[in-house]
Formats: structure tokens, C-alpha cells, sequence
């Protein structure tokens, strides 16, 4: 479930957004005897009049469960959200004014609270890092009915993003391995090959008009990784070398253009970069030689 809070100038426009029977429908109330957004708005306007001097004299609420979540929610589970939330917001439900009314129209239900800031006395509720408690509170009561929270959601988001990311890796450094077979003449027909694996490799360059780092681009996924964050060993910076007596960097800083033809393969490096790479394959074939090495050394 996420929350959003805020303390804001109210009126009619936000009442008429809310209270739309087309958008959904009435959950609860309190202290308000107004039937259409304008008559609502009226009753709020009673008790802020005690208070001119604050602007942001009403609070407005977004609480919405997850899609799951919301579609086994009855009336009364929403009725018990919204309650629930208040409280612990130290927004009495029993003495403060408010509405909560339902939105329907999107994928999943979600409830809308307009409460005013203003009491009875006419002091005002503190406001004070209300959207931070907010999300503080929604946490706290969806994990005491069971439901999903926002930090839940985040958590999850975080590992598949940490395994897509992992995927696309050992993906990438695959095809790299696999062009390389190929021995590409220079940096275009490197980018030809990749492009062939799904991958497109695009220099990054620097005011100077040089290249000065590489991104890789899964194009099924759109994931954008720094050639360093897909492994250090790939050093395609060290792998295509240009030739500056065929490049001018006045011409560079011109046209901020590059001709990738002039990068050419380091054939002296290549094999080296080779045996540095990090395949899946590799990785185990390597631990298990180091394995080696340390049973030999201990029996020795």
C-alpha cells in the first residue's frame, strides 16, 4: 500500500475531483451534512473562516492498496483502512472533518480523504512531516491487516532489479565474448556484430570530441549499463585504439562527430582481454582451479 499526504489550499476544484460519482463512490464521513463537492466545500468553509490566516487549511489523503490487495477488499475492510490510518495519524475520525470517498476508474481501488486542518476551536492540526508519517503509518497498518506495503514493494522491486541486471550481464558479456571470436576490424564492425545479439554499444563522448567510456543497451529489456558495471575486464577502451594521425580533434570539437572506422582492433591486447573475461562458465572453471591450487599448496 502507498500513502500520500499533504497539507494544501483546498476549494472547490479539489472537492469536485474527489467527490465524482462517475470516479467511484462515498466510504464514510464525519460533522458533514453536504450533498454535491459545492455543499461540502461550504461546511469546510464554516469552521476555516475561524482561522483566515492559514492558507493550507485543508489536508488531502491518497491511501492505495495494491492491485491484489484491493480487489479482495470489501467496504468495511476500506471503512477500517481509512479509520485505522487516521488514528494513527492522530486525525480522530470521531471529531475531525473529513470524507473519504472511493475511486474506482483506474486499475485498482484506492481511497481519497479530504479533512480539514482547521478544528472546531479553530486551531489547526500540525502538519509537520505529514507526508513522511504518512508513509511511516500506511507501512505500519497494512502490515497489521496483512496486506502490502509500499516498503515491501520497494524491497521486491530491488531484487528483481538486482537479477535482471545480473541476466542481462552475463548476456552481454556472452555476445561480447562471441564478437570478439569474430575479430571485428574496428569499433563499427564491433557495433554491427553487437547489434545482431539485441545489444547496442554506444560511446560516450567527452567535449574534447574523444570517446571517452562505453554503454551497452539490452534492447528487449532497455536496460543501460557502463561497460564497467557489465565487467571491468571488457576495457573496450584499451581494445579499439584510434589512429590520431587520421583524426584531427579541431574537427572533433566541431562536428562533435567521431568516424568509428578509425578505432581499429588492438590485436596486441586482444588475447589478453580474452583470458581476463568473466563468463559463467569461466567463473566456475576458475574457482575450481583456484580450488586446486590451495588443496596442492596444503598438501604440500
Amino acid at each position: 500500500m502507498i500513502s500520500k499526504a499533504k497539507s494544501c489550499p483546498g476549494g472547490t476544484a479539489l472537492f469536485n475531483y474527489v467527490i465524482n460519482e462517475n470516479k467511484g463512490y462515498e466510504l464514510l464521513r464525519n460533522n458533514i451534512s453536504g450533498v454535491t463537492p459545492k455543499e461540502m466545500y461550504s461546511d469546510f468553509s464554516i469552521l476555516q473562516q475561524q482561522n483566515l490566516r492559514c492558507k493550507n487549511n485543508t489536508i488531502s489523503i491518497v491511501l492505495s492498496p495494491t492491485i491484489n490487495d484491493s480487489i479482495k477488499m470489501t467496504n468495511e475492510q476500506l471503512k477500517l483502512l481509512a479509520e485505522d490510518f487516521l488514528k494513527e495519524m492522530d486525525l480522530d475520525p470521531k471529531t475531525n472533518q473529513f470524507i473519504a470517498f472511493v475511486h474506482t476508474e483506474k486499475e485498482h481501488k484506492h481511497v481519497h480523504i479530504i479533512l480539514n486542518r482547521v478544528k472546531n476551536n479553530g486551531t489547526l492540526i500540525k502538519d509537520s512531516f505529514i507526508s513522511k508519517r504518512a508513509q511511516f503509518v500506511a507501512h505500519e497498518v497494512a502490515i497489521r491487516h496483512g496486506w502490502t506495503s509500499a516498503k515491501e514493494l520497494k524491497i521486491k522491486k530491488e531484487q528483481e532489479r538486482i537479477l535482471l541486471y545480473k541476466k542481462v550481464r552475463k548476456i552481454i558479456k556472452k555476445a561480447h565474448y562471441l564478437v570478439l571470436r569474430m575479430k571485428p576490424k574496428n569499433l563499427q564492425a564491433y557495433q554491427i556484430k553487437m547489434a545482431k545479439f539485441g545489444i547496442k554499444v554506444n560511446p560516450t563522448i567527452n567535449k574534447q570530441g574523444n570517446i571517452q567510456g562505453f554503454r551497452f543497451v539490452h534492447e528487449a529489456s532497455s536496460t543501460d549499463l557502463k561497460a564497467s558495471e557489465v565487467d571491468r575486464n571488457l576495457k573496450l577502451n584499451q581494445l579499439f585504439l584510434v589512429e590520431k594521425s587520421t583524426i584531427s580533434n579541431n574537427v572533433c570539437r566541431i562536428n562533435k562527430t567521431i568516424d568509428l572506422k578509425e578505432y581499429n582492433l588492438n590485436t596486441a591486447d586482444f588475447n589478453s582481454i580474452i583470458s581476463l573475461l568473466s563468463f559463467e562458465d569461466g567463473d566456475d572453471t576458475s574457482k575450481k582451479q583456484k580450488q586446486h591450487r590451495k588443496r596442492d599448496s596444503i598438501n604440500y
